[in-house]
């Protein structure tokens, strides 16, 4: 596998995600992921405002209800994997291959073989402010040769997609990592998403 490593231009933001949806990408099992916005974003609106982050795991609003039944392993591992109260372990870095807005429910539903998500977890995305686009993020994700063990800033909580990880030094742009799936294998899956949305 290919050895990547972080440069200085590429920031130090990170997006906030639900941590079983990081151990999917982090594993290879799915390159995507849905996003309608926190209610503490700007205009309560998801924009998409880094091309590459760290991805920050949280704990909140994913439960056995919102993971397909195959996926029910990774949730547990992914609860029993959380870190001390005030804690955060961040293992992956994404980079943004493409983002769609998607604007009816039909090309959201119809990612169903492509992520973990169960089907009523994907409809209640789309039916939070339904009149807002849900976005559709094709990400390549990378693995952290050493995690990132961080203290939760009060500036990180909150139901929002973005924070920057103001604490950490400037040695943390130059991080090595490297890609969870080789060239093929991701052009394979990536190519899958595509080929749902309308207009790719």
């Amino acid at each position: 596998m290919q050895q990547a490593t972080l440069s200085s231009t590429q920031g130090l933001a990170a997006f906030k995600e639900w941590a079983v949806s990081c151990d999917a990408l982090g594993q290879g099992k799915q390159v995507m992921i849905f996003r309608k916005g926190g209610i503490k974003e700007k205009g309560h609106v998801f924009k998409m405002e880094h091309p590459h982050f760290f991805l920050y795991p949280t704990f909140e609003h994913q439960d056995s209800e919102s993971i397909k039944a195959d996926y029910q392993p990774l949730l547990a591992s992914a609860l029993a994997a959380k870190p001390e109260l005030g804690e955060v372990s961040i293992h992956y870095w994404a980079q943004v291959d493409e983002a769609w807005a998607l604007n009816s429910m039909e090309p959201v539903l119809a990612q169903k073989d492509n992520h973990i998500y169960s089907d009523q977890s994907v409809k209640d995305r789309w039916e939070w402010a339904p009149a807002k686009p849900l976005w559709l993020l094709l990400l390549r994700v990378y693995k952290l040769q050493t995690p990132l063990n961080l203290e939760v800033l009060e500036e990180y909580t909150g139901c929002k997609s973005w924070i920057d990880l103001a604490q950490l030094p400037a040695s943390a742009s130059g991080l090595p990592c490297s890609p969870v799936l080789d060239d093929a294998a991701y052009a394979a899956m990536a190519a899958k998403v595509r080929s749902l949305v309308p207009g790719a």
